[in-house]
């Protein structure tokens, strides 16, 4: 395709990356507005940093910058008020607890695509709940507390594959196994025998090193004279040692930058990363991901060094006391996520890896990113939406620096009285020259009554102070939604719950691409063995194939409305079903999940899963009355009407159960109860109802003259 004119250098692919233009683009995104400047107030905001502070809460002149002098006097309040902390951390318990509460739902995008949604539903619970729980509740608070602070945060979704190293043993058994295994007309039938003669050595040596090309022949010629020593021989392999997805939150404008046009993610010209390695690490990257081995060497040389924004004061607990590098011995790697055309004309994503702090001719890598799922690696959090603009989202703490500044003044103003009123100003007659030293029990001596006198407090209480304290702070809880008792609880449920949807929306879309890199890059027998059914594996299937909505009803967790909605639903709702309307599986779900939250991941089961483990249950107990073994009976089971219905449908398709049926007068009685069980727990039911209305309706009277299964 043939380049226009563009100003824009990114637009088009080329084979050698322009770094020196990402460099330039990079400094754009962090430098043209006022990004850092925001970084910082907040961040000053929030942890209560502003010059002169002492460990003390007091104001002294020592402390302060330019010989300024203590005001109003020396030692007097400057208190710390944390309402933004303490907003930003309530508010991230509710983020982080709706999450960890929140339901998962799959969505087929097409019908044919059901079946699998359970399965697609199970790999996702595995992969999020037990292989990385606590990494990802680690990026849950995380990322809550850099969208509630910043305003907004981006999570990066990747594949992270790991390798290392392990000691091997295996012995001549095993590569006799193999050599079986292989058949007669391999050259691996003749290895043991070549391994065994030492004349042979090196045609074994050989032999295995055409098999095993990652191994050095110094590895493998000591492996080889160790299984002839001693029929057992040891050997270095590399393995897979983690192939999983992973999920970062990203800190604005410190691990993650974008170009100040950017209204989409998904639509941004380029995405930043930043992320530091150790050496180890880096070095890695060669084998791992091909890495060039030039721009490490010069890489590792910049240790230390940063060329982005780090802001040496952030620490929480830093009060002008040197600050510590974290970064003395990691170094800086960027990673450019550009979206360009291609020579054919076709829009797609690379990557490029470089350093601003390395010469701008040289790079790590740069390659096609070949996601399925074809987007920018990130999602996006924001904690407003006021305009298109990812970046123009307000944090807590801008827009709480009026009222956090208020109550500090006023806390200042009440604790400075106290001091006043405590040890007031002593006034004293100007002749005695040097006031004496004050204290309990200390003698003054006097020359009139009247030398000594104290300085009067003023007559009005501090009640105003009080009451604009607590007015402001019922002013910030009504403008946030917090829950306090000064507001409305209708609107703190909604403000709360906007919230907790746009977080979880961001967590819908970050299930998406990881599920759609599990269907990548994870072995389709692993994803088998661990849904126990096939998932689609095509580039395109994977890329459209189920949606992932993760819901969460603030609600819940007002334990008493949640107690009335369930007595309301088993008092009215549940009676009146005359219909069948009412899916009793769901309301079951809805109980448990209302109920016991935590357990309801392990305690509930998607329909075809629960009908399928009940149909083996009525099979198994088949089987066991065939063999003369008692069933287990089951009192008022409410599953009894379907497991008659299993009864008939596995007797009619067995014929062995059918002749067991005729000709062995056990399994007859066996059978013969085990029926009467069933019909006992369905009677139980009706007559529940009849109790209720006062008549049986005509269907189950019906069903009731119906003979039991034939035996």
């Amino acid at each position: 395709m043939k380049k226009s004119n563009s100003s824009d250098k990114l637009a088009f692919y080329s084979e050698t990356p322009d770094v020196l233009e990402l460099s330039k683009e990079l400094t754009r995104s962090l430098y043209t507005t006022a990004n850092v400047e925001r970084l910082n107030a907040a961040d000053d905001i929030r942890f209560c940093r502003w010059a002169g502070q002492s460990d003390d809460g007091k104001k002294h002149s020592e402390n302060l910058p330019n010989n300024r002098q203590a005001f109003p006097f020396e030692g007097a309040s400057d208190v710390r008020n944390r309402l933004a902390d303490s907003t930003i951390n309530e508010l991230s318990c509710l983020l982080t607890t709706s999450f960890e509460r929140s339901q998962l739902g799959v969505l087929p995008t097409e019908f044919n695509d059901m079946a699998t949604a359970s399965a697609a539903s199970t790999l996702m619970n595995w992969v999020t709940q037990q292989k990385l729980r606590a990494e990802i509740s680690r990026e849950v608070e995380l990322g809550s507390q850099y969208g509630l602070h910043y305003g907004w945060m981006i999570y990066h979704v990747g594949w992270d594959q790991e390798f290392s190293k392990r000691l091997q043993k295996i012995s001549m058994d095993e590569i006799a196994a193999l050599s079986q295994q292989a058949g007669p007309d391999s050259a691996l039938s003749q290895l043991p025998d070549l391994i065994m003669n030492p004349e042979a050595a090196d045609q074994a040596v050989q032999l295995i090193s055409m098999n095993l090309p990652d191994f050095k022949l110094g590895d493998i010629k000591k492996f080889v004279k160790q299984l002839r020593e001693t029929g057992e021989g040891e050997m270095y392999e590399t393995y897979v040692s983690k192939n999983l997805p992973c999920v970062t939150a990203l800190k604005p404008f410190e691990e993650i930058a974008l170009p100040p046009e950017t209204m989409d993610l998904q639509s941004a010209r380029v995405i930043f990363r930043r992320i530091y390695m150790n050496e180890v690490d880096l070095r890695s990257k060669v084998k791992e991901e091909d890495w060039d081995e030039d721009f490490i060497d010069q890489a590792v040389e910049t240790a230390g060094k940063q060329s982005w924004y780090t802001n040496p004061l952030d620490t929480i607990t830093a009060l002008g006391a040197s600050p510590i590098i974290r970064q003395d011995n990691l170094i800086e790697i960027c990673y450019a996520y550009t979206r360009q055309i291609d020579k054919d004309g076709i829009a797609a994503i690379y990557c490029t890896v470089f350093s601003p702090l390395v010469e701008q001719d040289l790079y790590a890598k740069h390659e096609l990113l070949d996601y399925a799922h074809g987007e920018y690696p990130f999602i996006e959090f924001r904690r407003e939406v006021v305009r298109r603009p990812i970046t123009e989202s307000r944090g807590i703490p801008e827009l709480t620096i009026t009222d956090q500044d208020e109550i500090k003044a006023q806390h200042d103003s009440i604790r400075d009285r106290t001091a006043f009123e405590t040890l007031p100003p002593m006034k004293v007659v100007k002749r005695i020259g040097q006031i004496n030293k004050i204290g309990p029990g200390v003698q003054l001596p006097v020359t009139r009554p009247d030398d000594y006198s104290w300085l009067e407090s003023p007559n009005r209480a501090p009640t105003t102070a009080f009451n604009l304290i607590e007015r402001v702070e019922n002013n910030h809880a009504n403008y946030f939604g917090l829950s306090r008792a000064t507001v409305v609880p209708i609107k703190t449920q909604l403000m709360q719950q906007q919230l907790v949807n746009r977080w979880l929306c961001t967590w819908s879309k970050i299930y998406n691409q990881m599920f759609s890199l599990c269907l990548q890059y994870m072995p389709p027998e692993e994803i088998q063995r661990i849904t126990g059914v096939q998932l689609p594996s095509n580039m395109s299937d994977i890329a459209s194939g189920f949606d992932f909505i993760v819901r969460f009803n603030i609600q819940s967790l007002d334990n008493d409305l949640v107690a009335k909605k369930l007595q309301a639903i088993s008092s009215f709702v549940v009676p009146l079903d005359a219909g069948g309307v009412l899916n009793r599986n769901k309301l079951i779900q809805m109980i448990i999940e209302a109920v016991a939250p935590e357990s309801a991941r392990d305690l509930i089961m998607d329909n075809s899963s629960a009908s399928e483990q009940m149909f083996r249950e009525v099979q198994s107990d088949i089987g066991m009355m065939m063999l003369g073994n008692e069933p287990m009976y089951k009192e008022n089971d409410p599953s009894a009407q379907t497991r008659m219905q299993y009864v008939q449908d596995i007797i009619s398709k067995n014929p062995k159960a059918q002749a067991a049926a005729q000709q062995d007068p056990v399994f007859q009685t066996l059978m013969q109860n085990y029926v009467k069980n069933m019909q006992m727990s369905v009677m139980q039911q009706q007559n529940a109802q009849i109790g209720r209305t006062g008549v049986t309706p005509v269907g189950d009277q019906m069903m009731q003259q119906q003979q039991p299964p034939q035996m």
